[in-house]
Formats: structure tokens, C-alpha cells, sequence
């Protein structure tokens, strides 16, 4: 996990692991893969603008990702809420594209 900002005025957090069975089924080679499962930073605060224009989350993601390279961890796979668009905005700026879509019926 990592934060940013000083903890009187925490401005993000990050979980980065490596991929495990419980994020992918056996079939899947999970070697060098690792998984974003929960980011937030106050510049994500409203899910359809990026605030600041996102230069602090985008210092966040980074930061993750250059965890993973030093683990020799070359892939990345982020949870992220359809319908939050200031958060797809950002990621895929960062190079990230669309590779799983879940869907519910109630």
C-alpha cells in the first residue's frame, strides 16, 4: 500500500500486489502480472471531472507501477468502476485500455 500526502492531510492511497488465484482462474498465466484493486486520490473525488487535472492520482499510479517494475512485474490490471469516467479518463492516459467487464443481473 501506498499513500501520498502527509497523514494530517492524506491525499491518495494505493494497493498494488502481485496477481494471485483469486484475482484470475488457473487458466491464466499470471507471471509478471500485477493487480491494482483499490486507488483512490482526492483529484478522483468527482467521478465524471478529473480535479487538478489529475497530476496527483497520475503520481499515484506511477509510483505503483514503478513498484512492480522493481518486483519485475511488466503488466498491470486495475479495478475500476464503470461508471466512474474521471478515473477511466485517467487510466487511460496512462496507457491502460478495457481487457474484463463484469456484469450483474438483480
Amino acid at each position: 500500500m501506498m499513500v501520498l500526502g502527509p497523514s494530517e492531510d492524506l491525499q491518495g492511497y494505493i494497493i498494488a500486489q502481485p496477481a494471485s488465484r483469486l484475482h484470475f482462474p488457473p487458466a491464466h498465466d499470471i507471471t509478471g502480472t500485477g493487480v491494482i484493486d483499490d486507488y483512490h486520490h482526492s483529484d478522483l473525488a468527482n467521478p465524471v471531472a478529473l480535479d487538478h487535472g489529475g497530476e496527483g492520482a497520475s503520481a499515484l499510479l506511477r509510483a505503483a507501477e514503478a513498484a512492480f517494475a522493481n518486483r519485475g512485474i511488466g503488466a498491470a490490471f486495475v479495478v475500476c468502476p464503470a461508471g466512474w469516467a474521471s478515473k477511466i479518463k485517467l487510466l487511460e492516459s496512462a496507457g491502460y485500455g478495457t481487457a474484463a467487464v463484469w456484469s450483474i443481473k438483480r
